[in-house]
């Protein structure tokens, strides 16, 4: 049986940010930390960023900020750390050759704009493309790690990505996700400490295993799920690693067939600890 998350803290986003109400939007599909006190979140329906004091209490710097690209709104977020960079994901746009691709935003720490570099590799359907983005680093070569929303023959996978010369990305490995990871879809990854999280949105659980770096593949007998303190969490679509034992989490607008209970929790954003760490 699955362990369950214990919540720390979380909070409405529209009672975050300024000039914001409950009547506002803010369909949240990503996170990722600029350090231990301040998140960025992005969402799937703005070109906007949000940053968030992870205090999770009304801030001076919390705010929403422009992040222009060619789509409308992110399905992730991710940071450079080495080079405060920040990567936006772009679930799937029409490339010229008429394939659909997913691309990736690139803005600077001062968020001005620096370019939209493809990912290789073309998918198959506009709304079954990229859903979570992880950045790292390994030596001196930059990784970007894109978790596919659809599993590939009823499995989950994370396709790997190179930075190239060219600045943009070129296709370096895959990762099949474990039968334990074989859920009804996949809405976001994060991946550090050497730790690898994948979340089900439709299934409500998170996945948690460690990686060996050096054979591109999850250690045998390293994995964990977690299911959500209750059964309201049904919308959470963003995750990043506050440290190895907690989670932030963000939530997305509660669709229009799940239940009413799903209202309080939707276009949130969460602090959970994993149990027994």
């Amino acid at each position: 049986m699955s362990r369950k998350l214990q919540l720390i803290r979380e909070e409405k986003l529209f009672r975050l940010l300024p000039g914001r109400t409950k009547h506002s939007r803010l369909e949240a599909s990503g996170v990722a930390l600029v350090d231990d006190t301040t998140a960025l979140v992005a969402f799937d329906n703005l070109n906007q960023v949000a940053r968030i004091n992870l205090s999770l209490k009304r801030h001076a710097t919390n705010a929403l900020l422009p992040a222009p690209s060619l789509g409308s709104g992110f399905e992730d977020i991710s940071i450079d750390h080495r080079n405060r960079r920040v990567f936006c994901l772009v679930e799937s746009v029409e490339d010229f050759d008429g394939l659909l691709r997913g691309f990736v935003a690139e803005y600077d720490e001062g968020a001005r704009f620096v370019r939209c570099t493809r990912l290789p590799s073309p998918l198959t359907r506009h709304n079954k493309g990229f859903e979570g983005l992880a950045h790292m680093w390994r030596g001196r070569r930059e990784y970007l790690y894109a978790l596919c929303e659809a599993g590939h023959k009823g499995k989950g996978r994370i396709e790997v990505f190179v930075r190239d010369r060219d600045g943009g990305w070129k296709a370096s490995h895959r990762i099949q996700l474990p039968r334990k990871a074989e859920f009804e879809d996949y809405a976001a990854l994060t991946y550090g400490y050497r730790q690898l999280a994948v979340i089900s949105q439709a299934s409500a659980r998170l996945w948690v295993a460690r990686i060996d770096e050096k054979a591109r593949a999850v250690v045998p007998e390293s994995e964990v799920v977690y299911r959500f303190p209750n059964k309201s969490y049904h919308n959470v679509e963003g995750i990043a690693w506050l440290d190895r034992h907690t989670l932030v989490a963000v939530s997305d607008r509660k669709k229009k067939t799940q239940p009413d209970r799903c209202l309080q929790k939707d276009q949130s954003i969460h602090i959970f600890r994993i149990p027994d760490s």
